[in-house]
């Protein structure tokens, strides 16, 4: 998803007030979570883009929903003032945008990793450990199994993609003998 400069400006003013009083982790979370239900509930979602309903309403509703749980003043003040400036919509934005702007902070690299079947834990460890040590970076992985590949894994990491798929494989093979029988 393509975050717009809405949400970098949101994210970036949580972030500031979150490192203050060192709780930027946990605001994720909460964030997260919060970005989450919004999108899960359709009811939640239709009041909140019902164009009838005051932005006065939704962060009325915001404030009374929020009221005693656990989710930090910063949170819920942010999530207040979409509501009352309409762009209540753009939550999944922000929380990507925090993350981005955490991960740039705290050096993490993230990346996906597509496979045939489920890798198991060992072997998740090892890949990260490997690309981590080759990008010289803190890497965090997400882990997808596709169907499309017959073996083997394809990570893609910040602008780097390391393909040991058995298609890859095949096609040098190939590529090899040709060359050779030429």
């Amino acid at each position: 998803m393509k975050v717009n400069e809405v949400s970098r400006r949101y994210a970036k003013a949580l972030l500031a007030l979150a490192k203050q009083k060192g709780i930027h982790a946990k605001a994720f979370q909460e964030l997260k979570t919060l970005s989450e239900a919004f999108s899960a509930d359709v009811t939640i979602k239709s009041y909140f883009e019902n164009p009838m309903v005051s932005p006065d309403q939704k962060a009325a509703a915001i404030k009374a929903t929020l009221k005693g749980q656990t989710i930090s003043e910063e949170v819920v003040n942010t999530i207040q003032l979409l509501a009352e400036k309409n762009r209540i919509s753009l939550l999944s934005e922000v929380t990507q945008a925090f993350q981005e702007l955490l991960d740039l902070e705290e050096g993490i690299t993230r990346g996906i990793v597509r496979s045939a079947q489920p890798l198991l834990q060992d072997a998740k460890n090892s890949l990260e450990q490997k690309i981590s040590k080759l990008l010289n970076k803190k890497i965090v992985l997400t882990y997808e199994q596709d169907p499309k590949l017959l073996g083997g894994v394809v990570a893609q990491v910040g602008g780097w993609t390391f393909d040991d798929s058995i298609d890859t494989h095949l096609k040098k093979l190939n590529e090899e003998l040709n060359r050779r029988a030429n």
